[in-house]
């Protein structure tokens, strides 16, 4: 089994020349190449042939870095298999009867492991002719329409997808995405986010204004739209400006909204019925019971651009936000203080401070805590916890209240 995990080991890259010419260095060290990209059809090819002979008509559908473009040598693949329509709503036992196929073929498939406990049931398997892991689901086909949008906006101008690539490499060098770390699916929101404010990609709304296609309850259609940017900043400029909007961002008032490309407070979606108008399609899903509403109370609010009452990063703890603040806090003073020769090499081999000796100050609002930089990560724990609980108790004080009413009106009938 091939290791390209080689990738991160940042000493084997060789940054010569000028700013631009140590983008291309990287880039070719990390990408997928041509031939590697179309040598995954034939692990499309072998699912699609091992699987047809328990679900007859079933279609592969690759979904994530490899769609949108963001793949690199260490990338896993993703793939939603959409089964015929008259069979029921998938479970877990479709899980096991997936892993049960590709078991008859043990030398195209191995590594077989189902995970059929989880939110979204998965079969993870490694294939042997492509030498990559992949993890299959039945479940919903959001993540196929996800990446539909994204491999969109990362290619409607040349700037956008080599530095979406840089971040997702300068994150991963410094092990902030991942499993059970931020989602690569969220620091990409975060990317297009930036490029919104910037004026270089549409917000989603705009792409949606005229076209409509609802799966799960919500609007997954978008069309291309003449969209001109007047924004002329370099590469370089914008993989510095990326690093200073976010050590400025105030995470404690805000939530990124892609979807209008603005930041919005999260006191609209807290309170539930005061929500943009733009969002009538949320209130509706709301009022209908067909999605929970918008939960606003992690300490980095990522508001996902189809489903509107999915954050994106709830499961974000506070250690890891703590680490991912510092490094962008770090990345930023690098880009302020260092010339453009010596910018890429700062920001990834640079030490991550996590635990400065001095503190500042932080205020919370509505029991989320305001990240800063230079926090003490103990302090924030206990901060995060200390609210967590006070919205238990008022919670516990309101289910009370209820049952005393409910009594109550029990006896009087």
């Amino acid at each position: 089994m091939a290791n390209k995990d080689y990738i991160f080991d940042i000493t084997k890259l060789r940054l010569e020349g000028d700013f631009n010419s140590q983008v291309h260095q990287i880039l070719e060290f990390i990408r997928l190449t041509r031939a590697e990209v179309e040598n995954l059809q034939l692990l499309f090819d072998h699912l699609h042939d091992a699987l047809q002979s328990v679900w007859p008509g079933c279609q592969v559908h690759a979904f994530g870095s490899i769609v949108t473009g963001l793949g690199i040598k260490s990338s896993d693949v993703d793939c939603f298999i959409r089964l015929p329509v008259w069979l029921q709503n998938p479970g877990d036992t479709y899980v096991a009867q997936a892993k049960a196929a590709l078991m008859q073929y043990p030398r195209i498939f191995t590594e077989l492991f189902a995970i059929k406990g989880a939110k979204v049931p998965i079969v993870k398997f490694y294939h042997v002719p492509t030498q990559r892991h992949c993890d299959i689901s039945f479940k919903s086909p959001t993540g196929v329409e996800n990446s539909k949008l994204l491999a969109y906006l990362l290619n409607l101008d040349n700037r956008v997808l080599p530095l979406a690539i840089l971040i997702k490499y300068w994150a991963k060098v410094h092990k902030l995405t991942g499993t059970n770390l931020m989602p690569n699916y969220a620091l990409t929101l975060l990317i297009i986010f930036y490029l919104q404010h910037k004026a270089i990609l549409p917000p989603i709304s705009l792409l949606q204004r005229n076209v409509e296609h609802i799966v799960d309850n919500w609007n997954v259609a978008f069309e291309d739209v003449m969209h001109v940017s007047g924004n002329n900043e370099s590469l370089y400029e914008l993989l510095g400006g990326f690093f200073k909007y976010y050590r400025d961002f105030k995470y404690d008032v805000f939530l990124v909204c892609p979807f209008l490309g603005l930041p919005i407070k999260r006191d609209l979606f807290a309170k539930g019925g005061n929500v943009p108008s733009e969002f009538e399609l949320y209130k509706t899903n709301l009022k209908r019971r067909n999605c929970l509403p918008l939960r606003t109370n992690s300490l980095i609010c990522i508001q996902d651009p189809f489903d509107h009452s999915r954050n994106c990063s709830v499961a974000m703890y506070p250690r890891l936000v703590n680490k991912i603040m510092s490094c962008i806090s770090q990345s930023a003073e690098i880009y302020e203080n260092k010339k453009s020769e010596i910018f890429l090499w700062e920001i990834l081999s640079m030490a991550i401070e996590e635990s400065p000796a001095v503190s500042k100050k932080r205020r919370v609002r509505n029991g989320v805590a305001k990240f800063k930089p230079n926090h003490n990560i103990k302090k924030a724990a206990q901060t995060f916890h200390k609210a967590f609980m006070r919205y238990k108790e008022k919670e516990r004080g309101k289910n009370k209240r209820n049952l005393n009413n409910f009594s109550h009106n029990v006896t009087k009938h």
